[in-house]
């Protein structure tokens, strides 16, 4: 999975009390105050989750964009007396990953890149706040872009390991959250609630696999047909979902489906423009902002995690 431009390994939180039926099950006070060994890890792993789903911007994409359009201005190649950077408020984070990794019981899987990655962001942090203020106060104006170029150095550096070190970690929990998903799958029984959640997890993740090259501006390339079947598979599983819900409660799972039916359209219309050149056709166009190609990536990305979302804070 390449998170150079795109975030998009949006985990899907495990279930508190079983790994499996994160619908129904329940417990008293009492169980939930005293978590069992499983219960305890898959706490752990959610809190991790937690950290990759509430921090999605990309420090690669990010320092791109410092390197395109601030550094040219703090080396004086060009001319901008209203520049804009974000500081990317890496406290959070690094308080996010800690109190993950403090909780038991160990995971060797994460630890470590959850561990490399508060490095990376301890390291960072005051380099991304002095520039954050340097660029908000217009100093680069006052001292011509001295102090810019004076730290730009260990900036970037610092940016440049902190997204590799978000990478690493991304990958880490993606691994671990595809071979919790497999499991579950294939243990789920046919027919219910669960097994047709589990499944849309399943499929949709699929998709999001074929999708990749065209995510990375390189097409579908021979996934189209995989793309079609994987998310023909999720449809199936997302309506057999709604269903389950409508047995019990006859309003279904309507806002879960908006964001379901959203995904499909996008990557429908995709595999649509790949068939008919629209795509090719874009590329021969000129003075474009965003090509069509480019902004349905984007959409099919957002899409994605909106399911995601809606799946991890189910209302249903």
């Amino acid at each position: 999975m390449n998170t150079g431009n795109m975030i998009r390994s949006l985990a899907v939180a495990a279930c508190v009390l079983t790994l499996s039926a994160c619908d129904e099950s329940k417990t008293s006070n009492k169980e939930q105050s005293q978590p069992s060994a499983e219960q305890a890890e898959v706490l752990k792993y959610n809190a991790y989750v937690e950290v990759a789903n509430s921090f999605q911007r990309s420090y690669a994409k990010e320092l791109a964009t410092f390197q395109s359009y601030v550094q040219p201005v703090l080396d004086g190649k060009d001319k901008n007396d209203n520049l804009f950077y974000s500081t990317n408020n890496l406290d959070r984070l690094k308080n996010a990953l800690a109190k993950a990794r403090e909780m038991k019981p160990d995971m060797a899987e994460l630890d470590g890149s959850a561990d490399a990655y508060r490095d990376a962001a301890e390291k960072a942090e005051p380099l991304d706040r002095d520039m954050g203020n340097y660029i908000a106060a217009k100093t680069y104006l006052s001292d011509k872009g001295v102090h810019g170029r004076e730290i730009g150095p260990a900036f970037i550096a610092a940016m440049e390991a902190l997204a590799a070190a978000q990478g690493n970690f991304i990958s880490a929990i993606d691994a671990k959250d595809r071979a919790r998903i497999k499991t579950e799958f294939e243990s789920a029984q046919k027919d219910t609630r669960d097994y047709f959640r589990i499944g849309m997890i399943y499929h949709i993740k699929e998709s999001m696999d074929a999708a990749d090259g065209f995510l990375q501006g390189k097409g579908l390339g021979d996934r189209k047909d995989a793309l079609k079947t994987s998310l023909d598979q999720f449809n199936t599983m997302a309506t057999g979902y709604d269903a389950k819900v409508r047995e019990k409660n006859h309003a279904g799972c309507s806002s879960m489906m908006l964001n379901v039916n959203a995904y499909l359209s996008t990557g429908r219309q995709i595999i649509l423009r790949t068939e008919n050149g629209r795509y090719q056709e874009d590329k021969k166009a000129q003075f474009q902002m965003m090509s069509a190609e480019r902004q349905d990536a984007t959409q099919l990305l957002q899409d994605y995690n909106n399911v995601i979302n809606a799946i991890n804070f189910n209302k249903c």
